[in-house]
């Protein structure tokens, strides 16, 4: 499963190393309620196993609590993940059984600030014009089934960055505070080269995610980047429809949305482990019909059950070929008609 530090990663977080002290102290954005520098790990503690807590919810603890608080697992669910015996029941002092949908408890997302809002506006419309003079970044999205029309619909774009080197920005010229390197010199925001993938809801933009193409020099594993001062939100592309598709990838969500029409809406969460937030759990649970489609792998089939369990009416849909949506068009399939399939006649 990896150490404390890549299991945040895994939410689309990268945290910055503020101190040494503990065995080093790392900063960032809570994966549950945002934020900018609330959360701090600390990956040496608990014998090497970590430690984390977010001083703004409160939620605290150690590699197992990790999934428990942000993934929705079980005790012996995390136990499994994480490659562990699990203790006799009789010796553990809380009781382990989970009565449906009672344990899980959606998070909630605040808005990024206003200055933050001003400034990823006019990144995200600088990325949007680049997209058309950068022919490769273009195809990219065209090979995954994207449209020049949807594109612009959901303000997708490319950083080409500066002669093709990633762009560095004040913090403070985002509204965000001042962060230091070990030297005491001031840390910039870095924004990589690469797709970038915006999320507006209400009309504002709540995040920006940039998708990082090879090579990558700096942090060679990390692809997909979630800017500072993003609010980690749940996607929700067209709400209003009243069926939703779920899907992983955010690209996924788009392509879906655009197949779809008005059959249906998209949402995201990120991976197959990830939970709905507080507002997309009740769009969920008003939706009239909800096609569960977590990447066609052991990880989608894994947590399948979850979703059966805490919406009852919803139905596991993998695409027909493929991995995924994106993979299923590139493989031929008719994404709309397979979303018409999987609903109910009075919605077809």
């Amino acid at each position: 499963m990896g150490s404390l530090l890549d299991m945040v990663r895994k939410h689309g977080i990268e945290l910055r190393k503020v101190s040494g002290s503990k065995g080093g102290e790392w900063q960032g954005p809570c994966p549950g309620c945002g934020g900018e520098d609330r959360f701090h790990v600390w990956p040496e503690q608990n014998g090497g196993e970590g430690s984390y807590w977010c001083r703004q919810c409160g939620r605290g603890g150690d590699c197992i609590q990790f999934l428990r608080d942000f993934e929705g697992l079980s005790f012996r669910e995390a136990c499994s993940r994480l490659g562990r015996v699990v203790p006799d029941s009789r010796d553990l002092s809380a009781p382990r059984a989970r009565s449906k949908g009672k344990e899980w408890d959606p998070v909630s997302h605040g808005s990024p600030e206003e200055l933050w809002r001003e400034k990823a506006g006019k990144f995200c419309a600088w990325s949007y014009e680049q997209l058309f003079d950068h022919v490769e970044a273009l195809d990219y999205l065209k090979g995954r089934g994207i449209r020049e029309d949807t594109i612009g619909r959901y303000g997708l774009g490319w950083n080409p960055g500066n002669k093709g080197k990633d762009l560095y920005r004040a913090r403070e010229a985002w509204g965000l505070s001042k962060v230091f390197k070990p030297n005491r010199r001031a840390r910039p925001l870095w924004l990589p080269v690469g797709a970038v993938i915006p999320y507006f809801a209400g009309g504002k933009i709540q995040r920006l995610r940039i998708r990082r193409p090879e090579p990558r020099v700096f942090s060679p594993n990390l692809s997909y980047y979630v800017v500072p001062g993003s609010s980690m939100a749940t996607m929700l592309v067209e709400p209003q429809r009243k069926a939703h598709v779920v899907v992983e990838s955010e690209l996924d969500a788009i392509l879906v949305a655009q197949e779809a029409g008005e059959l249906a809406g998209a949402v995201s969460v990120g991976n197959a482990s990830a939970k709905p937030d507080e507002e997309a759990t009740k769009m969920l649970r008003d939706s009239l019909q909800v096609l569960v489609a977590l990447d066609f792998d052991g990880a989608g089939a894994k947590y399948w059950p979850w979703w059966r369990e805490h919406f009852p009416d919803c139905e596991r849909w993998p695409v027909p070929k493929g991995k995924d949506p994106g993979e299923a068009f590139e493989k031929g399939v008719d994404l709309r008609e397979w979303i018409r399939t999987g609903l109910p006649q009075g919605l077809r």
